[in-house]
């Protein structure tokens, strides 16, 4: 089995356990639960553990309300930490210190997250499409501040380099989801940097910004001719997600 990309021997598996931190409603927990007898994870808003609580079908999954930087676990008792597009937000040397506290030797820490996604439209890379949708991150995104520009650069900044030696990047995959343009617009709307906005401006300027984003995609679909009526239900558009991946495996002391 390859977990993470590194291979751990099948006679150790299943492993015993891991630590997801920053794991919001539980989405990237849930994928953990089959490769170990137990998981914990942990954010530090209460709401976001409350739902992945409600969520959870898994016997062997644990959710605790827990700062990235002090996880609630013994030294040394961990095989895998993970944290799953919220590393941004982290104090990364105190988290660094305290996953090398809780890993085991030989153990795994994998940070990642998505990077912005590309427009595609019947299975093709919609360059105008593309354009529009830029922009209106561009837009939103300057109330994201440097967590944006950490995220766009794919965690290159020399504050996550892993503690260990033999960091693995991995940038091959990717994940889609097809929405019609009133979803695409309402996927804006969950966007934190859209609400950001919303709070700063009022929502009468969100309002504003959507609708005119609409108008944009519609010229397109339209051709440029705003007589032409527009199904937006019948309308495919395609965001694709890429995911960056970093990962490093702790040293067995000599």
């Amino acid at each position: 089995m390859h977990l993470t990309g590194l291979e751990y021997p099948q006679e150790k598996l299943p492993l015993d356990r891991a630590l997801d931190v920053g794991c919001g409603s539980g989405q990237n927990t849930r994928c953990l639960a089959t490769h170990f007898r137990s998981v914990l994870a942990t954010d530090i808003s209460l709401a976001q553990i409350k739902e992945a609580t409600v969520r959870n079908t898994f016997a062997n999954i644990e959710y605790q309300v827990s700062a990235a930087e002090e996880m609630p676990m013994p030294a040394e008792s961990v095989q895998l930490v993970t944290a799953c597009t919220c590393c941004h937000y982290f104090d990364m040397p105190r988290f660094f210190a305290e996953a090398d506290r809780v890993l085991a030797p030989d153990g795994i820490i994998a940070i990642y997250s998505l990077s912005t996604p590309k427009v595609y439209h019947n299975g093709v890379f919609a360059t105008e499409l593309n354009r529009i949708w830029m922009e209106a991150r561009e837009t939103i995104g300057r109330d994201w501040g440097h967590i944006r520009k950490d995220v766009e650069d794919r965690y290159s900044d020399p504050r996550y380099q892993l503690p260990y030696p033999g960091e693995v990047r991995d940038e091959s995959h990717y994940q889609e989801q097809t929405l019609t343009l009133d979803g695409l617009l309402g996927f804006i709307r969950t966007l934190s940097s859209f609400q950001t906005m919303v709070n700063r401006c009022g929502a009468e300027r969100g309002e504003t910004f959507l609708q005119q984003t609409r108008e944009r995609f519609h010229a397109v679909f339209s051709n440029g001719e705003p007589e032409v009526e527009v199904e937006v239900d019948d309308v495919a558009i395609t965001l694709r997600f890429p995911y960056f991946l970093l990962m490093a495996r702790k040293p067995v002391s000599p």
